[in-house]
């Protein structure tokens, strides 16, 4: 738990506030003139909170835990000020609220009072802070839905429904909102809430189905650098007029890595997250030569952040060759993740990169397996595949990416020619491996240098090795 520094200057003005709290204003009935509050928690290291209004000694919410919402207190008009401290903390001992804000309450206002930030930095930029919203969304027969930056290490993020494209929220800042009159949302349905940033998805979630006339904040809270602490995992939080929704249950996926970046060699890969005195390095593997493959490994958000560094490096006192953040997919079980690219490039179209894509491989005929192709070679361009060398093309692929015809079936246990071209140019030829499962064939090394330009073929359960051109 985190504990806050004494603060003398600090401790003497609490000192005042709380003598003053003796006064019995806070007890007092609301007058005729009436608004209400709330206070949603979304500051992934602060733990339970406290929340004290004006000078009084008394907690109004006790435990307040992340990724809570409370229920309206009605007040009267004029200014009131929260103060909210480590929950449990004995306000006699004069420590620093995490935060204290007054806010305005209009007659007949409607606010959600939102905790955000990080109370262990004290950088501005992201540090814990008070951010208070007037609930008055515009009517609308549907649900309405606004969206709210709160995640507190994420870059701009665009937010949108996966089954009609639909974007609720484009190019985000942290700390902004999408609107306060918010979004039309169809109701009675469960959807897909897809996040992007820079153009790419990084996180879905399920939102559970939303009720008609009703107005919804969707926050995204948590630290988007990996799983965090356990609890404070990137994350959607949907709070409506009667508190916080449990979303869908989106399943655990499984991930795994192969290595095909052809001048890294062997690697050590760890998993990082977490911030300041919370951040961590967890290794997923050691010594994983170039062509190796990983075991898989479980995931229980849609994003890690992995580091890749020379065998037996100190993470701590060297730079990783890579340290990117990539996604793990919804639709489906497994998600296989590719280091490619040039680790000694400084040419920012060919360096060592991160991609992944999702272990998808759907229903074949009988006697095929379901193929796809991966184009990790750094010095070509688009390349397209002619699987029997008959004439047509079976897969196209830009540079670090799958084919775009997605899964393809192939003969099962057949060695099929396949000959690669770039543009009109027949780049090389070679002769699949005869395999027996589900497959990528990826396409990696260095053409017209070393290692040389080859076929990696790695199966549902291990790597197979390079096959060089014929």
């Amino acid at each position: 738990m985190f504990k806050r520094t004494l603060v003398l200057a600090v401790a003497v003005v609490l000192a005042g506030v709380i003598i003053a709290g003796c006064s019995n204003s806070d007890t007092e009935s609301p007058p005729s003139a009436s608004s209400k509050i709330r206070v949603v928690h979304a500051s992934p290291d602060a733990g339970a909170v406290d929340v004290y209004i004006g000078t009084s000694a008394t907690p109004w919410l006790e435990g307040l835990e992340y990724g809570q919402a409370s229920t309206y207190l009605s007040r009267g008009t004029g200014t009131v000020t929260l103060v909210i401290i480590e929950a449990g903390a004995d306000p006699l001992l004069l420590l620093p609220p995490y935060v204290s804000e007054t806010v305005d309450m209009a007659a007949g206002a409607s606010l959600t009072s939102l905790m955000t930030g990080l109370v262990q930095s004290g950088a501005d930029e992201d540090k814990v802070r008070l951010i208070t919203y007037s609930d008055n969304f515009q009517n609308t027969p549907t649900a309405r839905a606004r969206v709210v930056h709160a995640g507190s290490d994420a870059p701009n993020l665009t937010v949108s429904i996966g089954a009609t494209g639909q974007v609720l929220a484009d190019d985000l800042a942290r700390w902004a909102e999408s609107g306060r009159a918010g979004n039309v949302y169809e109701a009675g349905m469960i959807q897909d809430i897809v996040v992007q940033a820079a153009g790419n998805q990084i996180t879905s979630f399920r939102a559970p189905a939303l009720e008609a006339q009703k107005d919804y904040y969707f926050f995204l809270i948590g630290l988007i650098s990996g799983p965090g602490v356990a609890t404070t995992p990137f994350d959607l939080l949907i709070v409506g007029p009667g508190g916080a929704l449990a979303l869908e249950t989106i399943e655990p996926r499984s991930f795994r890595l192969v290595h095909a970046s052809p001048d890294s060699g062997p690697v050590d890969a760890y998993v990082a997250y977490g911030l300041g005195d919370g951040f961590t390095r967890q290794i997923i593997v050691g010594d994983l030569p170039y062509g190796g493959a990983t075991d898989y490994n479980e995931a229980t958000i849609r994003q890690v952040f992995i580091e890749i560094y020379d065998v037996g490096a100190n993470p701590d006192q060297v730079p990783p060759k890579v340290s990117q953040s990539v996604h793990i997919h919804d639709e489906a079980d497994w998600t296989t993740v590719f280091a490619a690219g040039l680790a000694a490039s400084q040419d920012p179209a060919d360096e060592v990169r991160l991609f992944s894509l999702a272990d998808d491989f759907g229903v074949t005929p009988v006697g095929f397996l379901a193929g796809r192709l991966v184009h990790a070679c750094a010095n070509l361009d688009s390349l397209k595949v002619d699987f029997g060398n008959d004439g047509s093309i079976e897969a196209t692929m830009d540079r670090f990416a799958g084919n775009s015809e997605g899964w393809i079936s192939l003969p099962e246990g057949t060695g099929l020619t396949m000959v690669v071209s770039e543009g009109a140019a027949v780049v090389d030829v070679f002769t699949t491996p005869a395999i027996d499962t589900n497959y990528y064939l990826i396409l990696t090394g260095i053409k017209d240098g070393s290692p040389g330009f080859s076929l990696l073929s790695v199966t549902q359960n291990e790597s197979l090795g390079f096959t060089a051109p014929d």
